[in-house]
């Protein structure tokens, strides 16, 4: 008899719905289970009246969140019925946010090293004062909390993320914003513990930051382009090795 593996996690997709957006809650367990291999790729879910039965939900409110499964492809349906896609399919059909969100920690910091040096470089080639205020308050921030963890990490990513802005490019505006979050999930829970264990990290991510601001401040490319580097590589070795 073949196993019911939506059987085995109604527990866990039912808990705690609530009584707003059920439809976003179901699809982000679904989600999890999909991406975890928990429901496998090629599973075909029971009918979709089974399925509502067994969650204690509405069809309408399982169609939504089905349709959303559909979209971002973690689900195919069909006239045969409604399957599991391959993780593989998942990946290339996903939005970027989705796929950043499920990466790992080696690619998050490698994608992150090429990423933010860029950043910086045209940063520093497009900021208006405006910009350089902003980025100038983070850093400040960043001095004043250098003895609070956890405000230090938050005060840090404000910095990258003021600095992404200073680009002016909302293709690179919009590629940072998606991947903050799982940048928090990932590199920023690891660098908290980094930095509280290793507390002279933070004063040479605090010079970095410093020397990267005057860089930009000063119009100076290829210095953002190197401190940035720099300091992507700096927090790697910190972030694997403490």
């Amino acid at each position: 008899m073949e196993r019911d593996f939506l059987a085995e996690n109604v527990s866990y997709l039912t808990k705690d719905l609530g009584k707003c957006n059920i439809s976003q809650n179901l699809f982000q367990r679904f989600k999890e289970l999909i991406m975890s291999g928990v429901l496998p790729a090629g599973y075909m879910l029971p009918n979709e009246n089974i399925v509502s039965e067994m969650l204690g939900v509405g069809r309408s409110t399982l169609r939504e969140a089905y349709t959303a499964l559909a979209v971002f492809g973690f689900i195919k349906r069909s006239k045969a019925g409604t399957f599991i896609n391959e993780i593989d399919n998942i990946v290339n059909i996903a939005p970027f946010c989705i796929t950043v969100e499920n990466s790992d920690l080696g690619d998050l910091l490698e994608f992150r090293y090429m990423l933010e040096a860029e950043t910086a470089s045209y940063a520093a080639k497009r900021a208006t004062a405006e910009d350089i205020a902003n980025i100038a308050f983070c850093y400040e921030k960043m001095m004043e909390s250098k003895h609070d963890v956890n405000l230090f990490v938050d005060y840090d990513s404000m910095f990258h993320m003021q600095v992404s802005a200073a680009t002016h490019n909302k293709l690179l505006m919009s590629t940072m914003i998606a991947a903050k979050e799982s940048f928090e999930k990932g590199i920023r829970l690891a660098l908290r513990e980094s930095l509280t264990q290793n507390p002279r990290a933070i004063d040479v991510t605090i010079d970095l930051h410093g020397k990267l601001l005057n860089a930009i401040k000063n119009g100076d490319y290829q210095t953002a382009y190197a401190v940035m580097r720099e300091h992507i590589s700096y927090v790697n070795l910190t972030v694997k090795y403490g």
